[in-house]
C-alpha cells in the first residue's frame, strides 16, 4: 500500500508542474535555502517550512491519511498550493544579488535572475486559456434553466425547497439562494436519515433508483421539487402515480414539483 501511495505523489507531483520550468528553478534553489550560510535568519524559517510542506506530501503515512480521509485523491495536488515556490525563488535570488557589494554587479545579477524566470514561465494571456461563460454567474447553464423553471412554476409565495443530485445541488447554492435544500455538499448539515439515504440514491445510476422510494423520501423532508436525471421513459409515469408531476426537463434532468402529499 505504501509503495501505491508513494506512486500517487510523484504522479500528483509531476501533473501539477505539467510542463512548466519553475519548478527545477525552485529545487535549484533549495541548496542555496538549505546550505549558503550567507543567508541568515529568516532562511531557516523559509527552509523548515519547505521541508515539512515536502515531507507532508511525499511521506507515504501523510499522503495516505490526507488523500483517503481529508480532501481525497483527486485533489490532493492541492497539499502543493502550501508549498511557497515564489517566495523561494524571490528570496534565494535576492539574497545571492545582493550578496555583492558592488552595485553593478547587483543589477547585472537581478536582470539576469529576472530574464531567467521571464524566460522559465509561460504566458497566461494566450488564447484559449480564457472564454466568455454561458452564465455570468459561473455555473452549469442546466443549473440556470432548473433554477428558473422552478421559481418560474412555483411564483413568490410558495417556498421553494428543493433536492437534486450533487451536480445539480453544489452550484443551485451559488445561483439561486432562494432555494432551499435539505441538505449541504455530501450530505453534510443533516441528521436526518431520510436526508442522508435520499443523497445516496440520488447519486446511483439513473436505472437503479426506484421512484416509489425516493418519492417518499422526498416528502419524508419535506421538499416540493425533485430533479433527477431520467434515462427511462416510463419514469416520468411512475413518479406521477406517486404524486409528483412532470414540469419542465433541462437535457436529461425532469423536474418534478409534488402535487400531493
Amino acid at each position: 500500500m505504501m509503495e501505491h501511495v508513494w506512486d500517487m505523489s510523484l504522479e500528483t507531483w509531476l501533473a501539477y508542474w505539467g510542463e512548466g520550468w519553475h519548478v527545477y528553478l525552485f529545487l535549484l534553489c533549495l541548496p542555496f535555502l538549505f546550505f549558503w550560510k550567507k543567508m541568515k535568519g529568516e532562511r531557516r524559517i523559509l527552509a523548515a517550512y519547505t521541508l515539512v510542506v515536502l515531507a507532508i506530501f511525499f511521506l507515504p503515512l501523510t499522503a495516505h491519511v490526507i488523500a483517503d480521509y481529508c480532501i481525497g485523491k483527486t485533489v490532493y495536488w492541492r497539499v502543493l498550493w502550501l508549498l511557497p515556490v515564489a517566495p523561494v525563488i524571490a528570496y534565494v535570488c535576492t539574497r545571492v544579488s545582493t550578496a555583492w557589494k558592488n552595485a553593478g554587479i547587483q543589477m547585472i545579477l537581478g536582470a539576469v535572475f529576472l530574464g531567467v524566470i521571464v524566460c522559465t514561465g509561460s504566458q497566461v494571456y494566450v488564447e484559449g486559456n480564457f472564454q466568455m461563460p454561458d452564465v455570468p454567474e459561473k455555473v452549469p447553464y442546466q443549473v440556470k434553466a432548473i433554477a428558473d423553471l422552478v421559481r418560474e412554476e412555483s411564483g413568490r409565495a410558495e417556498k421553494k425547497k428543493l433536492v437534486a443530485p450533487d451536480e445539480i445541488a453544489t452550484y443551485m447554492r451559488i445561483y439561486a439562494p432562494d432555494i432551499q435544500m435539505p441538505y449541504g455538499r455530501g450530505s453534510r448539515g443533516t441528521k436526518r436519515g431520510a436526508a442522508k439515504q435520499l443523497h445516496i440514491l440520488l447519486g446511483q445510476d439513473a436505472g437503479q433508483t426506484d421512484p416509489g422510494q425516493v418519492s417518499t423520501l422526498v416528502r419524508d423532508v419535506r421538499c416540493n421539487y425533485l430533479v433527477m436525471w431520467v434515462e427511462d421513459p416510463q419514469t416520468d409515469q411512475k413518479y406521477e402515480e406517486n404524486g409528483f408531476t412532470l414540469v419542465g426537463m433541462v437535457d436529461q434532468y425532469h423536474i418534478y414539483k409534488r402535487t400531493r402529499n
